[in-house]
């Protein structure tokens, strides 16, 4: 029970901090958001837990956070500056191994404790970390381009919900199954490969149900004039 109560605090937690970086950053602070979390999201995937019966890996609810990202700055400021967010996530992750593979190849001193740990972190099997970056590139523009044609036909303020729930639950179809294929199929048995995806992609949607408040209180924060200074700001 208590990975499931947690869980529910890590959610809350989450996304109030996103919501946060809105109000103290602006626009600016949802794209720094979406470069942030993609790093986080992709070293939390490497942690494994049971929650509510059912084996998951941690990252979920970071990258429900990163969707619900992209759909703020798709629906406020429009889709070429949601684009140029999604491009920086990816950036973001591909430097992080890039970067980290050079520093794993130094040679510790005799009294460094920390080697072991950082290769268990950052030495990423080729096919996860392939399998991650592919995932988020093609499932994020689909959610952008998604979210724009929604967008065409429920433009209202009132209708945000049906934007971010169609964008996000369609594209993370995609991005689950295409992270899933590359990174497992083969290396385990087909059931295995099929239920990873059906966990996995159960908690995004779960995450995701529950998150589009927050984007409501985002766009709110807007509508009252309190993001335009930072934004002009930078």
């Amino acid at each position: 029970m208590f990975n499931e109560i947690f869980g529910v605090i890590t959610f809350l937690v989450t996304f109030l901090l996103l919501v946060a970086m809105y109000r103290l950053f602006g626009k600016h602070g949802l794209i720094a958001w979406i470069a942030i979390g993609t790093i986080i999201a992709n070293i939390q995937v490497i942690k494994t837990i049971d929650i509510f019966t059912i084996s998951a890996t941690l990252g979920n609810v970071m990258f429900a956070s990163i969707y619900l990202a992209t759909d703020i700055l798709n629906d406020i400021y429009g889709r070429k500056i949601a684009k140029r967010a999604v491009w920086l996530g990816f950036s973001s992750t591909l430097v992080m191994i890039i970067v980290m593979q050079f520093s794993l190849h130094f040679v510790p001193s005799p009294v460094d404790n920390t080697q072991n740990a950082l290769e268990s972190i950052f030495n990423i099997v080729p096919r996860i970390a392939l399998g991650s970056v592919i995932a988020y590139i093609i499932g994020q523009h689909l959610d952008v381009l998604l979210f724009s044609l929604i967008k065409k036909v429920f433009s209202s303020d009132k209708t945000f919900i049906i934007r971010a729930y169609g964008s996000t639950i369609l594209s993370n179809i995609v991005d689950t199954a295409l992270f899933v294929i590359i990174a497992f199929f083969g290396a385990m048995p087909n059931e295995a490969v099929f239920e990873i995806f059906i966990t996995t992609y159960l908690l995004k949607i779960i995450s995701t149900v529950f998150n589009v408040p927050f984007g409501y209180w985002a766009k709110s924060m807007y509508r009252k004039g309190k993001i335009q200074k930072l934004d002009e700001g930078y």
